[in-house]
């Protein structure tokens, strides 16, 4: 009876890592948040809107809520603050003259949805995976414009504009732009909850070399 019953105890104990890693590993939500350290607009997209020198890099910051497993993939919306550096530059090719464009106080604040699928593990608590998003953002703020006419007796000026004014004078209206990332990343589980992420690539309307968001699962479905 006793060597029956140290059997049932010892079959236990072996099954209850299991079942415990089962249990942290069920479907929550949680909170998430990230940041990039500089994000880069290519020289290359300048044709979109006219641009013939284009100059603009900044910062993310990333917070929202996300629903997911410990040990396994994620979905989640965030809202995302992108500033450019106070230097950034722009400039338009304008009717009879050239427009440029250097940041004052200029800001994209928007909303994005992102996916995070892993295709492969390193051991127990490493994942590697790819992120996917999209979303709007709007343009906030002001930026410096100077105006140089073409012809030389023509009067050139200087002013401050709000940044959207910027697709206006390439003939364009636009308020809300595209936002969207497709990234490759490693994820480290940290503890029974919570993921570290650092990733790298795409970040519309630009890239990024480094991206890292954390997220803490808060409870679990009953």
């Amino acid at each position: 009876m006793r060597l029956h019953t140290t059997a049932i105890l010892f079959a236990l104990l072996l099954a209850a890592p299991a079942a415990a890693l089962a249990q942290i590993d069920e479907t929550a939500w949680g909170l998430t948040g990230g940041f990039s350290p500089q994000w880069k607009v290519p020289a290359t997209i300048g044709g979109v809107f006219d641009s013939h020198d284009i100059d603009v890099s900044g910062r993310e910051l990333r917070v929202g809520i996300v629903r997911g497993t410990t040990f396994g993939g994620e979905w989640g919306i965030s809202l995302v603050h992108k500033r450019p550096r106070h230097d950034a530059a722009v400039s338009v090719d304008a009717s009879n003259g050239e427009a440029r464009f250097v940041t004052e106080d200029a800001e994209l604040l928007g909303v994005e949805a992102h996916r995070f699928f892993p295709f492969a593990r390193l051991g127990e608590r490493v994942q590697l995976g790819l992120n996917l998003a999209g979303g709007i953002a709007q343009i906030r703020g002001f930026v410096r414009g100077q105006y140089q006419p073409f012809d030389v007796q023509a009067q050139s000026f200087s002013a401050v504009v709000p940044a959207r004014d910027i697709f206006e004078y390439a003939g364009r209206t636009v308020d809300w732009l595209p936002i969207a990332k497709v990234e490759l990343g490693v994820a480290t589980v940290l503890g029974d909850r919570a993921k570290v992420r650092v990733s790298g690539g795409l970040n519309l309307p630009g890239f990024q070399v480094v991206n890292v968001t954390f997220s803490y699962l808060l409870g679990q479905d009953r």
